[in-house]
């Protein structure tokens, strides 16, 4: 959902499928329904890869700190714990809120209860 939030507000034509009921169920589950948001010690070190300079470019661009900002912007009241672990205080829903509304400023579509079968290379793209 992040994902497709920035890159909707980039000006991108996007396209959120979800299988579940509504947005962000995976979400809503973690942490105990509290869902741990990001961790404050994210570095390219805590990253395994095939190419240890994707993670330092990726979190270059887009650091915890961004995130942390986002959440603090909605208002989001979090704690940490163990190993720098960011938790809701209150409940993952906010997390989810903040994306479907940061999605809605990105004008991304979203389909729920939509389902992926197949993905094919087209001389257009891709078709689903």
């Amino acid at each position: 959902m992040f994902c497709a939030a920035q890159a909707g507000q980039l000006g991108c034509r996007v396209l959120l499928l979800d299988n579940g009921k509504k947005p962000g169920r995976k979400i809503l589950m973690s942490g105990g329904g509290r869902c741990n948001f990001t961790n404050m010690y994210a570095e390219p070190a805590a990253y395994l890869s095939n190419n240890p300079h994707f993670c330092k470019s990726a979190l270059a661009r887009y650091t915890q700190w961004d995130f942390i900002d986002l959440i603090n912007r909605y208002g989001i009241v979090y704690h940490e714990k163990t190993l720098g672990q960011l938790f809701c205080d209150d409940s993952a829903q906010q997390v989810v809120d903040l994306l479907v509304k940061e999605c809605e400023l990105g004008q991304v579509t979203m389909r729920l209860r939509s389902e992926v079968l197949g993905v094919e290379k087209t001389e257009n793209g891709y078709q689903l």
